[in-house]
């Protein structure tokens, strides 16, 4: 298969694009770092025609909030009109689109466990911005997929996660500050089992236009916090803050359908977080 990635050469996209070339998949990584824009149509167009994608695999996002509220309408563009202008082309072509939506889309839409058939909530710009590219894309249906992926962590993850800070500042001995009461909950997910499911996807039969990516497992921040003293070995004191706007107080997700086609989470948090800490170490104390 011939797939496009966009955003290829960011967290998750560089794990995909190696682990989808070891199932033998031609992979073309269209990233803004390496001069590929997916709001230039004409540019994006030239790619699918001398590449002739299968599947076009859309990960490229502003997913940094701090950088949505100072650049709301850059942000906007970059991911509704992009994912747009993708999935045009991907009509136009014959290309099937997964495209990377967020289980934040549920917000606090106040249905525990929610599946993909719950209703949407979501609470802050990122996730109204996916909801919308979701419109779109769902006003068509199959083959395409709205994959609604869970908050991930693990080895070569964003600095700001939350992962990141809680073992960044417990491996300094610094305190950890909390923003509202630390009971909020979320099914973190590591990963390479992201990854994984992904690939379920993309190696499918098209059977289902929305699929949650994510463990059944439930951690609260408190939790995150506590296993990143574990790890480090270091019980650093915490502070607590104003909680932000638009926090989800109460993530329950299954993903009974992507389990039906095969896969299944591999890594606890647990594991998921040592994982992390010994790559922290190696990496010179760099994400």
């Amino acid at each position: 298969m011939r797939i496009i990635i966009t955003g290829g050469t960011g967290f998750l996209g560089k794990r995909l694009s190696r682990k989808l070339k070891d199932h033998k998949h031609e992979i073309m990584s269209y990233d803004i770092v390496d001069g590929y824009d997916i709001l230039n149509t004409k540019q994006l167009e030239e790619a699918f025609i001398s590449f002739k994608p299968n599947c076009v695999i859309h990960l490229a996002a502003c997913a940094d909030l701090n950088i949505f509220a100072k650049k709301p309408e850059i942000s906007y563009k970059i991911n509704v009109i992009g994912t747009r202008n993708i999935l045009n082309l991907c009509e136009k072509y014959n290309s099937r689109l997964l495209f990377a939506s967020t289980c934040c889309c549920y917000g606090n839409n106040n249905t525990h466990p929610s599946d993909e058939t719950s209703p949407t909530c979501p609470t802050e710009s990122y996730a109204k911005s996916k909801k919308e590219s979701e419109k779109d894309i769902l006003k068509i249906g199959l083959p395409h997929c709205c994959m609604r992926l869970a908050t991930f962590y693990g080895p070569e993850m964003r600095p700001a996660l939350a992962p990141a800070v809680f073992i960044e500042k417990s491996h300094k001995n610094e305190v950890i500050e909390i923003h509202g009461t630390g009971k909020q909950t979320r099914t973190m997910t590591y990963v390479d089992d992201i990854v994984s499911g992904i690939i379920t996807i993309a190696e499918s039969p098209p059977k289902f236009n929305i699929i949650n990516i994510t463990t059944e497992e439930i951690v609260s921040v408190l939790d995150m916090v506590e296993h990143a003293k574990k790890v480090t070995g270091n019980n650093v004191v915490c502070s607590y803050t104003k909680d932000r706007e638009g926090q989800i107080y109460e993530e329950v997700i299954h993903s009974k359908r992507l389990q039906s086609l095969g896969w299944k989470w591999q890594t606890s948090f647990k594991e998921g977080m040592q994982n992390s800490y010994k790559y922290y170490l190696n990496n010179k104390e760099k994400w």
